[in-house]
């Protein structure tokens, strides 16, 4: 069967070396922009449901090309959701989850580029296509025990999908609490994953909000440790933490001044959201030089760090104010609609 995941863009690479690791008989046949196609039997899709680094899996129903911009278009598309064939998709979706009868479904839709027509009427057209073909019930809104259909248009070119699972996978069921700036658990593993943590890594999170990076990193098995000086941040860490059934320590602390030992930790993983803090330029530079050298205490020689922030211009000075962390690698991401950066640095000898 064809399947394709989709990522946060800027990690895609990571999302495919995951898919790689975990799934051996798997063949990619496409890396593109957010996005891994790839073959694999049907025994395989349980795999998919359980990547970590993966936004969402889809079983692919249809590749259609010469899909243009005008309103036109829309007829074309009912036509072709009316052929396509969705029963392996179905049977697929039925052994791995609850499917309702009689049978409902919900579409959603993405394009690029400007066209002349909106994505609720590409819903509509794709809704009338399987109504008229297998006469099942549409509703605006996605459930656990109904089909969900994705559409993707990019450019000419439009990808059609079924949602192996009941939600997507980037929605961690142990994410019950949340705060502003919350790091989406599929980036989060992706961090992990550049930091090298596997089972038994000493991980911390210095600056770990509502706990996602702690809880990915307990969940493979890791010792993981966090804090942050906010207690409605902590609150909601130890609520998530206690959903998830993973085992990890939590405490409340300043990340500049951290209570643990000199080269204590294996790796650290942090978002620094504190472009959202209401401080001077001049605190919030001095923040970001605190915490910097806070961990490059703490980590062992050669350890890795493994920093998210938008902050990019105040990031880069706070490294190199000081002499003990390298970088080793930068990457731009997109996320919540802006284009933080991921730093990797490196504990050196010094």
């Amino acid at each position: 069967m064809h399947y394709f995941i989709l990522t946060t863009r800027g990690l895609e690479d990571l999302a495919y070396d995951e898919l790689q690791q975990q799934i051996s008989t798997v063949r990619v046949r496409e890396l593109a922009y957010r996005r891994v196609a790839l073959a694999a039997d049907a025994s395989s899709a349980p795999a998919l449901l359980g990547l970590r680094c993966t936004d969402d899996a889809f079983i692919e129903v249809a590749d259609w090309s010469q899909v243009g911009k005008f309103a036109s278009t829309l007829e074309r598309l009912a036509s072709l959701a009316a052929t396509v064939d969705l029963a392996p998709a179905l049977a697929l979706c039925a052994e791995l989850r609850p499917i309702a009868q009689p049978i409902r479904f919900a579409v959603s839709a993405s394009f690029v580029g400007r066209r002349n027509y909106t994505t609720p009427q590409i819903k509509q057209a794709l809704a009338s296509g399987v109504r008229q073909h297998y006469g099942w019930f549409y509703t605006d809104e996605e459930a656990p025990d109904a089909l969900s259909l994705r559409l993707f248009i990019e450019h000419e070119r439009a990808l059609l999908g079924v949602r192996l699972g009941s939600h997507p996978l980037h929605r961690r069921p142990y994410k019950t609490q949340s705060v502003p700036g919350s790091l989406r658990a599929p980036v989060a593993a992706a961090m992990l994953r550049l930091a090298g943590v596997t089972a038994g890594t000493a991980m911390l999170d210095p600056l770990c909000g509502a706990g996602t990076i702690v809880i990915e990193a307990a969940l493979l098995g890791a010792h993981s440790q966090g804090g942050d000086n906010d207690a409605t941040a902590l609150a909601a860490a130890r609520a998530n933490l206690a959903a998830s059934g993973a085992r990890a320590t939590l405490q409340q602390w300043d990340a500049r001044a951290l209570p643990l030992e000199t080269a204590s930790v294996d790796c650290v993983a942090t978002n620094v959201p504190f472009g959202r803090q209401v401080l001077t330029a001049a605190e919030l530079n001095a923040l970001y030089t605190d915490c910097i050298a806070e961990i490059g205490r703490v980590l062992r020689t050669g350890g890795p760090a493994v920093l998210l922030s938008n902050q990019v211009d105040r990031l880069g000075a706070a490294i190199a104010h000081q002499s003990t962390l390298t970088i080793v690698a930068q990457r731009e991401i997109s996320l919540y609609g802006q284009t933080p950066q991921i730093w990797v640095l490196k504990r050196s000898r010094k």
